[in-house]
């Protein structure tokens, strides 16, 4: 899998999982906080009407003896209703609706079922609601009927959340309304009473209340939360859109800086060693763009520098140390090349070996300086006045020879006489005063002969023919 893929996967990993994490939890959140607030709101519903249900009456048992806590909403409702709103619509508008649960509570477990053929008319007077009125005293709307324009509250899913309902007891935490959880009568547990709230009338607690349960939501509130829900699933999918398309051009471009950097190595690797790729910005990728451009550029600084002093080194060990001519060595390499080529094409080819005259005298009488510098003018003088396809070499002692390609005997003689006559005339008085040099030579150019070896076996035997016949002279065949 190559890296740009790679990166392209691991950007979308982690932009499509921190996108999910934070729409999950700000849902969760959001819900949690609609929720609460929600449940706050009822609460504070439910504490207001029960306090001026309490505070018109003056205690529970006149109030429900009097009018049901159901009915007092209603009409409280309906006296603050405007305009042609009717009070089961202004309820059915307010988030959220009053628990009805003094009229029309659920029974607990274990309460005997209704009678067959007759309307549930909820639990025993012992459970969740006030025991019935004195003789001789009748509720308003009775006991079971509601008043005029009066409903009960929808029934309860039998799979949905638990109902939302308040407990409600008195100053001595005695339950006058159970929830559906206590009976009438009963003692709240210790663990309620902490987070109970005092209902306060005429500056005296006449009771206290708390809330039990999951407030479902109205269908109004539950048109807001799909509205927020959908709200967040399109934050979520442009998100991921806006994630998918950071990770494809992040993964590009710093795909496209390694792919730079992996091209140029693999140029090196080739020998191509100066390569330079292009930094951009400051971060790793172009520090590393940085440092490769120093190394490449060192290394062909090195790799240049090698090469000379390789070409140095070869330089010194085909050149004689003295006279900076070829030596014996290089010579003979070359000697035998250009005697093929003269074979292959039949074309012509001098060799020649050349001696100082009496040299060993010279180094007697006037010292091995002197001699050194006699070999030094020599061969400055016949490197000078070579031709470019010419090759000259010193051959070892006072011995050189010379190799002229293209060049037939006569020519080639004519040419060493030049360069004896050149050697004879040059100002040896300026090395010492008495030094005279002469120079005796050699010329084969019988390619016959079978190879340079042979070649330069004859020239030799032509050069001390000249030194026997008086020195100082080119002797040709």
């Amino acid at each position: 899998m190559r890296l740009r893929y790679k990166l392209m996967a691991a950007l979308l990993a982690t932009g499509l999982g921190s996108v999910a994490l934070v729409g999950g939890v700000a849902y969760v959140g959001v819900n949690y906080k609609v929720d609460s607030l929600r449940r706050q709101q009822a609460a504070e519903h439910f504490y207001t009407y029960m306090t001026a249900y309490l505070a018109e009456y003056g205690d529970w048992d006149t109030a429900v003896a009097t009018e049901s806590f159901d009915r007092f909403v209603r009409r409280q409702e309906g006296e603050r209703a405007t305009g042609s709103e009717l009070p089961s619509e202004m309820l059915e508008r307010m988030p959220p609706r009053i628990n009805n649960q003094a009229r029309f509570a659920e029974p607990l477990p274990g309460d005997a079922p209704s009678p067959p053929g007759r309307a549930p008319q909820g639990p025993d007077d012992d459970f969740a609601r006030p025991p019935p009125p004195p003789p001789g005293v009748r509720l308003a709307g009775g006991p079971d009927r509601g008043g005029p324009g009066e409903r009960p509250p929808p029934p309860r899913r039998a799979d949905g959340p638990p109902p939302f309902r308040f407990i409600l007891t008195d100053a001595r935490y005695r339950v006058l309304l159970g929830g559906g959880q206590f009976r009438h009568g009963e003692a709240l547990p210790e663990n309620l009473r902490e987070s109970a709230r005092a209902i306060v009338v005429k500056n005296q607690t006449v009771a206290y209340m708390s809330a039990d349960g999951k407030l479902a939501p109205t269908p109004q509130e539950q048109k807001y939360l799909d509205a927020l829900y959908n709200s967040l699933l399109g934050g979520i999918a442009a998100a991921a859109g806006l994630a998918i398309l950071l990770g494809v051009l992040l993964s590009r471009g710093l795909s496209r800086s390694l792919s730079g950097l992996t091209r140029a190595v693999k140029r090196m690797h080739k020998g191509e060693l100066h390569q330079e790729v292009p930094v951009q910005g400051k971060d790793e990728v172009a520090a590393l763009a940085t440092a490769f451009n120093e190394m490449s550029a060192q290394l062909a600084q090195s790799h240049t520098t090698i090469l000379e002093q390789s070409e140095q080194l070869r330089e010194l060990s085909i050149r004689d140390a003295l006279t900076q001519l070829y030596n014996r060595r290089h010579f003979d390499e070359q000697a035998n090349t250009l005697f093929n080529q003269a074979v292959r094409h039949k074309r012509p080819l001098a060799l020649v070996i050349c001696d100082i005259d009496h040299f060993k005298k010279i180094n007697d009488n006037y010292s091995h300086a002197t001699g050194d510098a006699v070999l030094r003018r020599v061969g400055s003088i016949l490197r000078k006045h070579m031709r470019l396809s010419d090759l000259v070499a010193r051959y070892g002692g006072e011995e050189f020879v010379i190799a002229f390609p293209e060049t037939a005997g006569p020519q080639a003689a004519a040419l060493c006489d030049k360069l004896r006559t050149l050697i004879e005339a040059f100002p040896w008085h300026e090395v010492h005063p008495e030094l005279k040099v002469t120079m005796s030579m050699g010329v084969y150019a019988d390619i016959a002969a079978g190879s340079a070896e042979t070649m330069l076996q004859k020239a030799d035997a032509l050069l001390y023919r000249a030194k026997e016949s008086g020195r100082n002279r080119v002797c040709f065949v």
